[in-house]
């Protein structure tokens, strides 16, 4: 039978003063730090050429939709969360997309259908904001996904910038 010995813990130890006074040091700190909290509906996040939001199809500058429902962003999609349908235009050698839409509770922003796309029909925005009252609400129609050119230009911007390195290296071979 073995027997272990305590060691005797004395006054100071067991009152754990070391202790309360490393944490009412932290809290103290803690106090006088300058505040960072942002007032988040009044406040908008802030958003940068980088920042991936939700998705949005371009509009030309004539008002014709740029995607030719090709349906390569649905392929690159994982999470399945984009449905094209196409129709015929009236264009020469074009076609739009009649449905396409996006469950916006399945997209995880990834980027893939802004990388896949081969006509630059849509780009992520910067648009992060993503609530409402019911699911139905959060399935984006082709109305509710189309922007303006001008109102994505940054993030083609930077996309074209980015991706400059492969577009002139494929020229030159």
């Amino acid at each position: 039978m073995f027997v272990v010995k305590r060691k005797e813990l004395s006054l100071r130890e067991r009152l754990f003063l070391p202790e309360i006074a490393r944490a009412l040091g932290h809290s103290l700190r803690a106090i006088f730090k300058p505040k960072i909290t942002r007032q988040y509906p009044e406040e908008g996040l802030p958003t940068t050429e980088v920042t991936r939001g939700q998705p949005r199809l371009v509009v030309k500058e004539d008002g014709a939709m740029a995607c030719v429902s090709c349906g390569l962003c649905e392929a690159a999609c994982p999470a399945y969360a984009i449905t094209i349908d196409g129709q015929e235009t009236d264009r020469f050698i074009e076609r739009e997309p009649e449905r396409f839409d996006i469950d916006m509770l399945r997209c995880i922003l990834c980027g893939f259908c802004e990388e896949a796309c081969p006509k630059d029909a849509i780009f992520m925005s910067d648009e992060l904001e993503l609530a409402d009252y019911s699911r139905e609400a959060l399935k984006y129609d082709i109305e509710k996904l189309k922007r303006p050119k001008a109102a994505l230009q940054k993030r083609i911007d930077y996309v074209y910038r980015i991706n400059e390195r492969w577009r002139s290296s494929s020229s030159t071979s």
